[in-house]
């Protein structure tokens, strides 16, 4: 046996996969006496950083080329082919170069029958390869042995910020990658060498403007590097000793490629990137006719990394207006709210761009929300700019009932609303009894309801209850649970909430009367248990209704038991109102005037009609039964 060291189990593993050329049959004389082997052998040896190295090597033997490759670790053992069988006579095997090592010996194994000879051709050795005694005997095998030194650069980068940025800080990282081919790194999940080598850098801005690294050390050759994050670079250089490095760069993708060459700190590649703060604009737009002189208000909070990341807590803005409510470092947090207006809901919230120029989204997700009048944004390259749409929103109805336990006392309960208006709602048994209120009021105002004496012995007790427990606004004619709760404030006789969109808000007291009492004002009703309240002997026409007068909740009264005159009369108005801005939309988009509309205020018009129409023809349902 050929006294020369094997490769372990280990670095058979690592052996690469060979390359050749189809396949060439040899003729095979007696004995086997034209055709060889050869075998090549690598040592990759220790250095930093620690990384495999994939060795090429071409072979040629007269019309006979084949390339295999080896794949060695560095410090690790020595890894070879297997025997390649070749035409006996001299061959030749070429290592291909790289920056990233050099050969440091080409030798032959101690006791092999072949000869090793270098040539004046870099890389290159020149075999003589032996007949092998028979078809398959690799006992005469020429082996060629090539150890390889690592060679390494020194990279350096900074950060700087922008001329027009002066105020950006804080610390920016970044990834740096060998470009060249067989540098890898180990993989831990599959326990390979088969990472192309990288490693992070991070650069921090003092308030002087410039941070630097510090010296790392890679592979000689070409690095790329990557500033990592949300980034808004301006600018990419790379020097060595005042010499132009730069091979490439991407400044939305925040990427470069720099030439490394090979020596110490002396001779050290430094790349520097140039960002700036990113602008934040907030705008404010209105959707229907008549748009309102109210003033929209807004709260904006923020978050990120230091470099700044401030913002304006509070912006009021009224249709048609735009804000600068920040400058700071790209991919900064800003979360945006709309504070209430009565009357109003938000139809749309617009981001530009939706993307930043890595492909990333601008909306940060799960926080973009009509209901609630938000969407919080990661800020980008240039300007992020965020409209809120704004349009009419349906006013709602107020419902007041009351809940008496069994002793319930016959009589009125009184209740104060905004402390301007009286509605009653008669106490005639212990079922709950209900008034509603003829006036509309507007979505998301606040209206205030006090209890008043009620029919002594009586007290109010507990607290109220409020359905729908959240605010609702329509959406599509859907309504949608915004994060307001209902109820506000209470006490066991008063309550302030909250009004949703286009529906009933049903505020519930509950009272706890004693036995009940004689001198009833208000007759009782005997044809069951859910008895209502007897009309006045006298009731007022149509005409002499007042326009204020509370309407009794009716949908378990018997006919001709209570006036509905001033429901009617409520309903005709509400759906006059209906109706005539029903005929304002459709003048707006009459193909006439359509071109003066953008297409999303076309969309959110056309959606308006739609509920509009709805609420038409519900308001025309009521007024039938």
């Amino acid at each position: 046996m050929r006294p020369r060291f094997k490769a372990t189990a280990f670095a058979c593993a690592l052996a690469a996969s060979f390359v050749a050329l189809p396949a060439m049959a040899f003729a095979s004389g007696d004995g086997g006496q034209s055709t060889g082997y050869i075998e090549v052998c690598k040592t990759f040896t220790s250095g930093s950083p620690a990384y495999a190295g994939t060795f090429s090597y071409k072979i040629a033997d007269g019309s006979y080329m084949r390339t295999v490759s080896l794949q060695a670790v560095q410090g690790g053992p020595q890894v070879c082919t297997q025997p390649l069988e070749v035409p006996v006579g001299s061959a030749s095997v070429t290592e291909q170069s790289g920056p990233w090592f050099q050969i440091a010996s080409i030798t032959g194994t101690q006791g092999d029958p072949g000869t090793v000879a270098t040539t004046g051709t870099p890389g290159q050795a020149l075999l003589q390869v032996l007949p092998a005694p028979a078809a398959g005997n690799t006992s005469l095998t020429t082996t060629v042995e090539y150890t390889n030194d690592p060679v390494t650069g020194v990279v350096e980068v900074c950060k700087q910020s922008a001329a027009n940025s002066p105020a950006l800080t804080g610390t920016y990282d970044f990834t740096i990658t060998s470009m060249d081919p067989g540098v890898n790194s180990y993989n831990p999940a599959t326990g390979a060498y088969d990472l192309p080598w990288s490693t992070t850098a991070s650069a921090t801005i003092s308030a002087g403007g410039l941070g630097c690294s510090g010296p790392i050390t890679v592979p000689a050759g070409s690095v790329q590097t990557v500033e990592s994050g949300d980034i808004y670079v301006t600018a990419i250089s790379a020097t060595a000793n005042g010499a132009n490095m730069l091979s490439s760069s991407d400044l939305v993708m925040g990427t470069s490629v720099e030439r490394v060459m090979a020596g110490n700190t002396t001779d050290q590649t430094i790349v520097t990137y140039t960002d700036a703060l990113s602008t934040v604009k907030l705008c404010k737009e209105w959707s229907g006719d008549y748009a309102p002189t109210t003033v929209f208000p807004f709260t904006l909070t923020s978050s990120g990394p230091a470099g700044p990341t401030g913002v304006t807590p509070t912006v009021g803005l009224a249709a048609g207006q735009c804000q600068i409510v920040g400058t700071v470092r790209s991919g900064t947090q800003v979360n945006i709210t709309e504070g209430i207006t009565p009357g109003t809901k938000v139809a749309a919230i617009i981001v530009n761009p939706l993307t930043n120029g890595q492909g990333a989204g601008t909306v940060v997700p799960g926080t973009l929300s009509l209901p609630n009048r938000t969407v919080s944004v990661y800020a980008g390259a240039g300007e992020t700019d965020i409209t809120f749409v704004d349009q009419p929103a349906d006013p709602g109805m107020l419902k007041i009932c009351v809940n008496p336990t069994d002793n319930v006392t016959p009589g009125t309960v009184p209740f104060s609303v905004n402390g301007t208006q009286t509605i009653d709602v008669n106490l005639t048994n212990s079922s709950v009894q209900c008034t509603l209120d003829p006036t509309p009021f507007a979505f998301d105002s606040p209206v205030t309801i006090s209890g008043g004496a009620l029919v002594a012995p009586d007290s109010y007790s507990g607290g109220p209850s409020v359905v729908p427990t959240s605010v609702e606004v329509l959406y599509g004619g859907l309504p949608f649970a915004t994060n307001q709760p209902s109820l506000t404030a209470s006490t066991a006789s008063s309550a302030t909430v909250l009004m949703s969109e286009g529906m009933v808000t049903e505020v519930t007291f509950s009272v706890d009367p004693s036995a009940p009492s004689s001198g009833s004002t208000v007759a009782v009703s005997t044809t069951g248990a859910s008895a209502a309240p007897v009309a006045p002997t006298t009731s007022p026409s149509l005409s002499e209704a007042p326009a204020a007068a509370p309407i009794l909740e009716t949908s378990a009264l018997p006919a001709g038991r209570v006036s509905v005159s001033a429901r009617t009369l409520r309903l005709e108005r509400l759906l006059a109102r209906v109706k005539a801005s029903i005929r304002r939309l459709r003048h707006r988009l009459a193909p006439r005037y359509l071109r003066h509309l953008s297409y999303r205020l076309r969309r959110l018009d056309r959606r308006e009609l739609r509920v509009l129409r709805r609420l038409e023809a519900k308001l025309a349902r009521e007024l039938a039964r």
